[in-house]
């Protein structure tokens, strides 16, 4: 499944506030799904002329419950079909945004494309008349905007008031960091970890101890400048680039740190960013002086930055990489939360307006104590995982990947580390959005001499400011 750029989080804020300024009541907002039928509970109850059954229990009409993605899921069709054979009063209608198969290997772009417009802009109309699916996986979609607009239900109350609901049960942290004065308006099935993976038997030659506990990147500067000063195997501290991937330039170095610092310096519920603070302008002097030290450069080096996906991702990239690797957590902007970095996967929410909010909450539920892939959001499913990675003692990777198939034993000892960093993941990545793209494209002139940092980070501010609240 390929990644994609701003460009659709962007068309969604566009879209979305462009249907808010033409909606007037009785519009027709359905959802139209690539020629799926979209009808919402309202719209099928009132053509049935039954009225709501969530307000007539002894109707004994079967509900249904439209779920919502753009791309097809194989998890979410298990789980319809496993809920529905012990919820035989309801129905799960998946309806997806995609018309035409695609993935990275082959597909029709263009007609991705127009499915692509077409699934945000008709989501957004339909929410905003009151409409749309009951239960959506809100990826491609503005999640902040809908909650702005209050077309998300409040999911923090119905766990509070939930009792056959325990957070502790979860990771915490992923779990809540939606949260904001407002509540909580989504949760995330899933997550992955940003990190970096070490050379262990490097490190060790250098005599340099390293405790990423807490580590700022001032902290790094410092162990990095001991690394390169011991003259060990490698001339360079981290490898511009991430995995296999080597970068050019700044861009990717910028981009990468503000990604795992965002909600350090853009509060998108307040919308409002603090690019001018003394943080960010020491951030980049940070970056900058890595650079110009040979702390950052291209090739082999101590450490590589890495995004692991899952368990078996995690002893796979380690392998990658050599038999005595390690997993790091990545420094942080002074003031910010020490931890590792996390992006929240399969994000979902339910529709304000829907007839079917209590059952959906329930399908929801289902769905984050059965969800078994990634890292899952439930703690229970996660250590069943890693058990069963324990219980099979082997991996077979995949034959296109830098180990081509070759099968290797599992680490016990290093999923058990895995744990660590789990349950501290402390800092939500943002990798979409034209705010990014606003601090790679003016930064680039202090990088170049042409500004001071301060100077940049004003005139980031005021982009910024403006973007967000437009």
């Amino acid at each position: 499944m390929p990644k994609w750029s701003w460009k659709w989080i962007t068309l969604s804020l566009v879209t979305l506030s462009l249907a808010a300024c033409n909606a007037t009541p009785g519009t027709d907002g359905s959802q139209e799904n690539t020629g799926a039928d979209q009808e919402t509970n309202q719209t099928r109850n009132a053509s049935a002329g039954t009225g709501n059954a969530l307000d007539d229990p002894s109707s004994g009409e079967r509900k249904t419950i439209v779920f919502s993605a753009f791309w097809p899921n194989e998890q979410y069709e298990q789980a319809k079909k496993e809920y529905e054979a012990t919820h035989p009063d309801i129905e799960i209608k998946l309806q997806y945004g995609l018309s035409t198969p695609y993935s990275d290997e082959g597909g029709d772009e263009a007609q991705l494309n127009a499915d692509m417009e077409k699934y945000i802009t008709s989501t957004n109309a339909a929410m905003l008349a009151g409409k749309g699916p009951d239960l959506m996986d809100l990826r491609y979609l503005s999640a902040e905007d809908y909650t702005a607009h209050r077309l998300l239900d409040e999911l923090g109350k119905r766990m509070d008031q939930d009792q056959t609901f325990d957070k502790s049960d979860y990771f915490t942290h992923v779990l809540e960091s939606g949260r904001n004065e407002e509540g909580l308006f989504s949760v995330p099935l899933t997550f992955s970890l940003g990190g970096m993976i070490g050379d262990q038997a490097a490190i060790a030659q250098t005599g340099v101890k390293i405790d990423d506990r807490n580590w700022t990147w001032n902290d790094f500067i410092a162990t990095g400048q001991k690394l390169l000063a011991a003259k060990g195997p490698y001339k360079t501290v981290i490898g511009n680039g991430e995995g296999m991937i080597a970068a050019a330039g700044t861009d990717f170095f910028v981009r990468s740190i503000v990604t795992d610092n965002y909600g350090w310096f853009v509060d998108e519920a307040k919308r409002k960013a603090s690019f001018d603070s003394q943080d960010f302008s020491e951030l980049l002097k940070q970056i900058k002086g890595m650079f110009d030290d040979g702390i950052i450069a291209g090739g082999p080096a101590y450490f590589t930055n890495v995004t692991i996906n899952s368990p078996t991702d995690y002893l796979t990239s380690l392998q990658a990489f050599g038999d005595q690797t390690a997993f790091y957590a990545k420094p942080h902007a002074t003031g910010a939360a020490a931890g590792a970095a996390f992006t929240k996967e399969y994000n979902l929410g339910i529709n304000a307006k829907s007839s079917v909010r209590d059952e959906s909450w329930e399908f929801l539920k289902y769905l984050m104590n059965h969800t078994s892939f990634g890292f899952p959001i439930n703690k229970q499913r996660y250590m069943e995982d890693v058990q069963e990675l324990k219980d099979k003692g082997t991996i077979a990777p995949d034959k296109t990947g830098p180990l081509q198939g070759k099968e290797f034993r599992v680490d016990a000892a290093k999923l058990d580390r895995l744990e660590d960093f789990v349950n501290q993941a402390a800092q939500e990545r943002n990798e979409s959005g034209k705010v990014l793209d606003i601090v790679v494209a003016e930064s680039a002139a202090y990088f170049a001499g042409q500004k001071s940092a301060e100077d940049v980070a004003r005139l980031i501010q005021n982009k910024a400011n403006t973007l967000l609240n437009e």
